[in-house]
């Protein structure tokens, strides 16, 4: 007779799901959804602005997002570049 623990029989359900195709569909959805506040952490530093205030902080998080669709914006305008150089030369 073979006896399991509770936790590795949910660990093994677990892993179980994380193999179905519904399941990786849902991940690839959550890592697109996920990716802007982790820029803003890491990049940003959106969690330590050195400023008091509601107001100071509303002003200094709206820079740091106009700061990221700028940078956005000007990868999207340098592909559409390369993209017009190769139709251009084909």
């Amino acid at each position: 007779m073979l006896f399991l623990s509770k936790r590795s029989s949910d660990s093994a359900k677990s892993q179980r799901a994380m193999k179905t195709e519904q399941f990786k569909a849902l991940a690839r959805i959550r890592n697109g959804v996920e990716t802007i506040p982790s820029i803003l952490r890491r990049k940003y530093q959106i969690d330590h602005m050195p400023v008091r205030g509601l107001l100071a902080t509303k002003l200094r998080f709206g820079i740091k997002l106009a700061a990221l669709n700028f940078k956005k914006l000007s990868a999207y305008l340098d592909s559409l570049d390369q993209c017009a150089l190769l139709s251009a030369n084909s």
